[in-house]
């Protein structure tokens, strides 16, 4: 009896060159109309974004030709994170006796953006596919039960994998396949042999890593690899046995010690340092006397005696808490007398104060950005604000730090017609370098955008009298939306936002982060308003900040350490996190303190010391800081 015709059903979709989905099917006739119409779902709702072509492909399909294999066998690794995924992808390919395992997993990491495999020779790790930018692709497979489950399996990436996987491994002359998704939604990889199975890695890259790629390990003479690429882009196979994931008992326990020790194997544990005094330009830490390079208390106000009064005066007057939201009891007079002093200092109608600076930012660029709108944010913004982009219900668009031609062609290319935002820090907090504040407000008035500035660490910094990054540009157009902080050269805690008086009731109204988060106490409204007060009136503490800032970085450079700054903050870049570590201990013991700043706040590979001045540093306290600095780095190369 013959076996009914099958159809080869295959799905592609891209935006440009760039690939965004791909998928296929093995089906009978009746099953072919609905599988298409959910594969084109599949295809125009991809997290790689909106396909400019997508090509369904259907071919006639002999049974007969049809190889029919049974499923791997399937484990899982679970691992607290891409780094401990990457070791074992690493042990799992030291077992199979493969040698250059370091180069294979560095390449699949590379391989972004190739339509198909790249078909590597395992040993001499020559590329063997004919066309290096398509690569190999194993097409023609199917889970052999795939009609019987329905259309809702075209979305079953697990299943995909292990068909694909299966047919891959009994490809001539293949010893193992090595897979990441690039699917930014999906962080699970995999290593596939006939010896090892089907091994499921729970985690090879980050949520919302693009990275990708696919590499088949060869090992067989040259000449033959023909064979294994005839067998991977024409051999039909269907794959019996394809279970669905299995959900296993999540170990808590372990996923927490895994997570704290892959913290200490990469260098990225950060201890907690107990101070027993305000950290000044002296404190006392962990019971030892220090020079403070970490604070951001710029201006040495938290331990202002007047500023202290203030609170201490509060205190006894309001209490301790406030009792409520701002929108329900937690406005005290102190909250619009702060708020007035802001706006006037900062030269706008109106302000409004948020219980801390990442309560502001991730609460402002919601509420702000209309739906459908585009929010274009520097490459190195704050945490914060990209939480708050996250958080919008908007398109992001990260542009080179600081290029504005960069900018500025993304702001042509998106053309955001619904409105949007340009974002940026104004003092970006691990370089100290300062954004380019005019041609930003140039580029949101020429195409109809806000424009949000966060001045966490330029008031009482930037311009002349510490008002901050528009008096730094004498520039008397202000941003739509002037962010800051009451924390670090205020020396007091909450955030604030300086704008108009309508902006500010839109704000209050929209900002999730300021209606349903209980109102910063009295205190910290008195003590702040007392620093703002002496900031205003004391103007010579922002030129002491400077003339320190600019006699470390001369002490640092005269002993060859290269450093630049144009604020309160000057980095040491060091590069690796073992290294900047060791530094800041071995600082530490010496009896300077200063953080070493590590992935996930700066990319890998770009660690630093993070030096933060004060206004109250003595002169001789930073130049023997600058020669125990350039001590260090020479011990630890």
């Amino acid at each position: 009896m013959n076996k009914p015709p099958l159809f080869s059903l295959k799905m592609r979709a891209a935006a440009g060159k760039r690939h965004i989905s791909g998928a296929e099917k093995l089906l009978p006739e009746a099953a072919v109309a609905p599988f298409a119409g959910a594969l084109l779902e599949r295809a125009l709702h991809h997290a790689n974004g909106k396909p400019d072509f997508i090509n369904l492909k259907l071919e006639a399909v002999s049974p007969e030709e049809v190889l029919e294999l049974t499923a791997l066998p399937v484990r899982t690794v679970d691992v607290p994170d891409a780094a401990a995924g990457k070791r074992e992808m690493l042990r799992l390919l030291g077992s199979g006796g493969i040698a250059r395992a370091g180069e294979i997993v560095e390449l699949l990491y590379r391989t972004r953006g190739m339509r198909g495999a790249i078909l590597l020779d395992a040993d001499t790790l020559t590329r063997l596919e004919p066309d290096p930018e398509r690569g190999v692709r194993a097409t023609y497979m199917d889970d052999a039960a795939s009609s019987e489950k329905g259309a809702d399996s075209c979305k079953d990436h697990y299943a995909e994998a292990i068909v694909l996987a299966t047919k891959v491994a009994y490809a001539p002359g293949i010893v193992a396949e090595l897979c990441i998704s690039d699917d930014p939604d999906y962080t699970t990889g995999y290593i596939a042999s006939r010896e090892l199975g089907y091994v499921r890695i729970t985690r090879l890259k980050e949520l919302g890593n693009p990275a990708g790629g696919r590499i088949f390990l060869y090992r067989g003479r040259t000449e033959d690899a023909a064979k294994n690429i005839a067998y991977l882009e024409h051999q039909c196979v269907t794959v019996s046995g394809v279970r669905p994931l299995a959900v296993g008992k999540f170990d808590r326990e372990r996923f927490v010690s895994d997570s704290v020790a892959a913290l200490h194997e990469q260098a990225l544990y950060r201890p907690e340092h107990a101070f027993s005094g305000a950290a000044g330009a002296h404190t006392a830490v962990d019971g030892h006397d220090v020079l403070m390079l970490a604070s951001n208390d710029y201006l040495d106000l938290a331990r202002d005696e007047r500023v202290v009064a203030a609170a201490a005066e509060a205190l006894h007057r309001f209490g301790l808490g406030s009792g409520g939201s701002r929108l329900t009891t937690g406005t005290t007079t102190l909250h619009l007398e702060l708020e007035a002093e802001l706006a006037d200092f900062k030269g706008t109608e109106s302000a409004l104060v948020f219980n801390t600076g990442f309560a502001a930012n991730s609460g402002i660029i919601p509420a702000l950005c209309p739906p459908g709108g585009v929010i274009f944010s520097d490459e190195l913004n704050h945490a914060s604000i990209i939480d708050g982009c996250r958080a919008a219900k908007s398109r992001t668009v990260i542009y080179r730090h600081n290029d504005m031609a960069d900018l500025e062609q993304k702001i042509r290319t998106v053309n955001p017609r619904s409105g949007g935002i340009i974002v940026s820090d104004a003092v970006f907090s691990m370089d100290g370098d300062i954004a380019p504040l005019p041609k930003i407000l140039r580029l949101a008035e020429e195409y109809g955008l806000f424009s949000m500035i966060d001045e966490a660490h330029s008031t009482g910094v930037l311009g002349q009298n510490g008002h901050g990054i528009c008096e730094h540009f004498h520039s008397e157009k202000l941003p739509d939306i002037l962010m800051g902080t009451l924390s670090k050269a205020l020396g007091a805690e909450g955030g604030f936002v300086c704008c108009t008086r309508e902006m500010r009731e839109l704000l209050r109204h929209k900002c999730r982060s300021f209606v349903f988060s209980t109102a910063l106490p009295a205190a910290v409204m008195a003590g702040a308003l007392a620093a703002l007060k002496i900031l205003a009136r004391e103007p010579e503490r922002v030129r002491a900040l400077r003339g320190n800032v600019q006699h470390f970085i001369a002490e640092l450079r005269s002993r060859g350490v290269a450093a630049a700054s144009e604020s309160a903050i000057v980095p040491v870049v060091v590069g690796g996190e073992s290294r900047a570590a060791a530094i800041a201990d071995e600082l530490l013991q010496q009896g300077i303190f200063a953080s070493a700043i590590r992935y996930p706040t700066v990319k890998r590979g770009e660690a630093r010391l993070r030096f933060a001045l004060m206004a109250t540093h003595d002169r001789d306290d930073l130049s023997r800081a600058a020669q125990a600095v350039a001590e260090a780095l020479l011990r630890h190369p």
